[in-house]
């Protein structure tokens, strides 16, 4: 009896000294595949599948200031490159289920939202993480197992259509955790193929919160010696992975030495299990504290039971409420046996309000939780409606500059062809203007060498051949008489003037230029035009010269200038005034 007493007396010396606690581990990443991702973001800090392994990492560590620090630089990378597919996604994951302790609201609108964006891209994987989330809400805030074991069923549904065995091994034991909590024998099953799971894969800490379900429901079957094997199981997984939380296996092995009635052991294991709650989950050390109680208060200690569970009432107020029924309903049986039945009675009334007062802020919960999933969806749609403006506005924008580019193509297309032409323009004015200055030398030659020889025949000696003959005279009679203003000339009328024949003459011509008589007479025809419009003083209109140079017809005119100097008419005299305003500056 000496030995309780001293025990009770330590434990309730320790109640005040109770540090805060944060929510156990449930994932674990693999520290050697972490640095890996430490080192990739340490060449890219934007490597965005880097910063999410390694948020999701800390996280499931507890270590949830590295893991806000990561989460957040997922956020402004979404923000910055707008990728809320990946960046946004993930990011509100991991803070949401971070905030689930001190900003419940908050850790729900996160969720929610991601939730949001991870159905809208079909992401099983994000919502795997999401419904898990949503899971540990529920259990942990709102104390409500059956809300909670239905985002757990989806997450298994997540897990198994992306073929993830790691992450449902995960959720099977974060399932098997919401049947403890309703004492259901029924989850047995689930951490059983939990720890199965995790021993194949050799997953620590997998494998260790899978046998702390299995030492729960042993302990719930009176199994004892399996409830043994597997407390040494979390003994040694705590040994061997360096988990935080050092009260849960106390708390295990008080339970157990209690039902085998070694209750001075139990005594001692609950002294163990409060003096080491280190980073334990408020879950955690509530239950210590209401199984203490009870133990207490069956012991015949009712006073010191009720230190223990008021304490224990206080210490939650601020956190999870997960056994505020249990620690008032232990207080009506508490107060009872200590024969203050009036504080019995006020926390019976406190308990029926309690209940009273869950189903209404159930209720009130379901309206919010409503609103805030409204509000989630509405924000949605309205960012889908200003990214689908915003893509119509770059997509005109796109369009517009295709334009305008095409635009600026073709104009500058059409300006090097303008320069292309402009220069071989200006080479066949000035190929002209050279021709006609040769042309003209010629003529002054001919009258020269006419005043020194005595020429009484009309067709000049033949000195060289009688083609060279032919072509000379031909020659001469175009360019001094200028046969070819003669618009009925013929190869017969030239061939008499020249003594021969036809046959001879557009034989001799064929030969020397390859050409007919008629084209030879146009070109001759061609030059004499490009005479008359290169004399600006003249200003000759082009009907004039069409008929001074001897055409017909003012289209074939056209056609012959054209196909003789690459311009009609009109733009070769528009080219030669250019080229005589040009010399002129």
């Amino acid at each position: 009896m000496m030995v309780r007493l001293l025990h009770i007396f330590l434990l309730l010396a320790t109640l005040m000294a109770m540090p805060g606690v944060l929510r156990a581990d449930t994932v674990d990443a693999g520290k050697d595949t972490i640095k890996e991702y430490l080192q990739a973001l340490e060449a890219n800090p934007n490597d965005k599948e880097a910063l999410k392994i390694v948020g999701f990492y800390y996280m499931n560590r507890g270590d949830y200031h590295k893991a806000t620090r990561y989460a957040k630089r997922l956020l402004d990378l979404g923000k910055a490159s707008g990728d809320r597919d990946f960046c946004e996604l993930y990011g509100r994951v991991i803070i949401g289920s971070i905030m689930i302790e001190d900003e419940p609201d908050s850790c729900f609108r996160c969720l929610e939202r991601a939730r949001s964006i991870a159905e809208s891209t079909s992401n099983r994987d994000a919502l795997l993480s999401v419904n898990n989330g949503l899971g540990m809400y529920y259990l942990l805030v709102h104390n409500d197992p059956y809300t909670a074991s239905t985002y757990y069923y989806e997450a298994l549904e997540d897990a198994k259509a992306i073929g993830d065995e790691r992450r449902y091994g995960i959720i099977l034991s974060n399932l098997s955790g919401v049947y403890i909590s309703l004492n259901d024998i029924s989850g047995l099953k689930l951490a059983e193929q939990s720890y199965q799971i995790a021993r194949k894969r050799g997953e620590p800490m997998p494998l260790y919160y899978a046998a702390y379900s299995l030492a729960h429901f042993y302990l719930m079957t009176d199994s004892l010696d399996r409830a043994g094997y597997f407390i040494d199981e979390v003994e040694r997984l705590h040994g061997e992975g360096g988990f935080d939380g050092n009260g849960n296996p106390y708390l295990y092995r008080a339970r157990l030495a209690e039902k085998r009635g070694d209750i001075d052991a139990a005594y001692g294991y609950y002294v163990d299990a409060m003096q080491n709650f280190g980073d334990s989950d408020a879950s955690s050390v509530s239950a210590t504290y209401l199984d203490y109680a009870r133990l207490l208060r069956r012991d015949g200690h009712a006073a010191s039971a009720i230190k223990v569970l008021e304490y224990a009432l206080r210490y939650i107020a601020s956190k999870m409420k997960i056994h505020s029924p249990e620690l008032m309903k232990e207080l009506v049986y508490s107060y009872r046996d200590a024969g203050d039945y009036r504080k019995a009675m006020e926390y019976s009334l406190r308990y029926q309000e309690y209940q009273d007062s869950a189903m209404q802020l159930s209720r009130e919960r379901t309206l919010q939780e409503n609103r805030i999933r409204h509000e989630v969806y509405t924000n949605e749609r309205l960012l889908d409606e200003k990214n689908m403006e915003l893509m119509d506005v770059r997509h005109k924008i796109v369009t517009l500059l295709i334009v305008v580019i095409a635009v600026f193509a073709l104009l500058a297309l059409t300006y090097i062809n303008y320069r292309r032409k402009d220069r071989l323009y200006r080479a066949i004015v000035s190929q002209n203007s050279e021709y006609l200055a040769r042309e003209q030398a010629l003529i002054e030659q001919i009258e020269e060498s006419r005043s020194h020889h005595d020429t009484a025949s009309s067709v000049p000696p033949m000195s060289s051949g009688k083609v060279d003959g032919l072509m000379s005279g031909f020659t001469r009679l175009m360019l001094e008489e200028k046969l070819f203003t003669d618009p009925s000339i013929t190869v017969g009328a030239v061939a008499e003037r020249l003594g021969s024949n036809r046959t001879y003459l557009s034989k001799a011509i064929n030969e020397s230029t390859g050409k007919t008589f008629t084209q030879v007479v146009n070109e001759y025809r061609i030059r004499e035009a490009v005479a008359l419009i290169s004399d600006l003083d003249a200003n000759i209109p082009l009907k004039q010269v069409c008929a001074d140079v001897g055409f017909n017809s003012l289209s074939t005119f056209y056609t012959s200038f054209q196909a003789g100097t690459g311009m009609t008419p009109a733009s070769y005299r528009e080219r030669v005034r250019n080229m005589q305003g040009t010399n002129a500056k």
